[in-house]
């Protein structure tokens, strides 16, 4: 997992340091329309790279299954719709528990208070990913009654050219398409199993969860949400990237409430240099990253 390249490109000394043998494929779905634009790419990992083009395969594939097509919107339009119902009542238990995190009080009756609003918070969370999940598995069991060959070709297609790749390199985007076109092509168990670089929305979609988080957006502040279940090919880590510019680190409850939020998994920074390395399933080591801590500070992440 990487931190942003357009600040600190470090992608060529993460692919010595791997010493890749085998093609170089990428995942670029994230930048949709722009996909498969790979001149900087190329020139940052100086070896030639071709790009798996499943945002375009999948737009191709709408074009001449309509059946897909209708049942793929029906799928969106409803996890766009629960999202929303999730996050009416996220702003009510976050502001909840914010609230008791400033409150002065009897400290034996307080830290219960706090706690259970934590775990409310939780709760909810796990809620929406099985909500999440059961809008998934509709889809999946109704795709299966229908005979779509265009993407069974394309789906086939795609899979040949990952399993000869010697490496995948996964960018950074809009993490819902990037993580809804890797699932719509069923490459998770292909990518389990292969070297991977990737960063920003490509280093999200690694994750068990996948959350959303921005202080500073032009549209205003909101609590973080989480979006969907990720791959999973990363576990008990939340990345955050872009962290340095996205979250208010002046705020020692919010960044607090972040923390204990999504304990036990470690929310980890991913900035410009930021370079986490992982081997059969665990962190070897970490380089320019930061872990929050409960308290709402952060400090220099060291593995153990």
């Amino acid at each position: 997992m990487l931190g942003p390249q357009s600040a600190k490109p470090s992608l060529r000394a993460v692919m010595d340091r791997l010493q890749v043998t085998g093609p170089v494929v990428s995942i670029t779905a994230g930048w949709r329309d722009s996909e498969g634009e790979l001149d900087d790419l190329r020139k940052d990992v100086g070896c030639p790279v071709e790009d798996l083009g499943i945002y375009q395969r999948a737009e191709a594939i709408f074009a001449q299954e309509p059946e897909l097509l209708a049942l793929h919107r029906e799928r969106q339009d409803k996890l766009l719709e629960l999202q929303q119902l999730y996050r009416i009542r996220l702003n009510a238990a976050m502001a909840a528990a914010r609230k008791l995190l400033r409150t002065n009080g009897q400290a034996d009756l307080l830290r219960l208070e706090q706690r259970a609003a934590i775990a409310q918070v939780r709760a909810l969370d796990r809620h929406h990913v099985r909500r999440i999940a059961a809008i998934h598995r509709d889809f999946n069991q109704r795709l299966a009654g229908i005979t779509v060959p265009t993407a069974r070709e394309q789906r086939e297609a795609v899979h040949r050219q990952a399993r000869a790749a010697g490496l995948v390199l996964i960018s950074g985007g809009h993490v819902a398409v990037l993580l809804n076109r890797i699932r719509l092509f069923r490459l998770e168990p292909l990518l389990a199993v292969k070297p991977i670089i990737a960063w920003s929305a490509g280093a999200m979609v690694l994750g068990d969860r996948i959350v959303l988080f921005h202080d500073n957006a032009p549209q205003g502040r909101r609590d973080a949400e989480v979006l969907d279940a990720g791959l999973g090919i990363v576990e008990g880590l939340v990345p955050l990237p872009h962290a340095r510019d996205r979250l208010d680190w002046s705020s020692r409850t919010r960044m607090a409430l972040f923390s204990r939020r999504f304990a036990p998994s470690r929310c980890v920074t991913l900035d410009g240099g930021s370079q986490i390395h992982f081997a059969d399933g665990r962190v070897t080591s970490a380089i320019g990253c930061s872990v929050m801590l409960r308290t709402g500070r952060k400090r220099k992440w060291v593995p153990r």
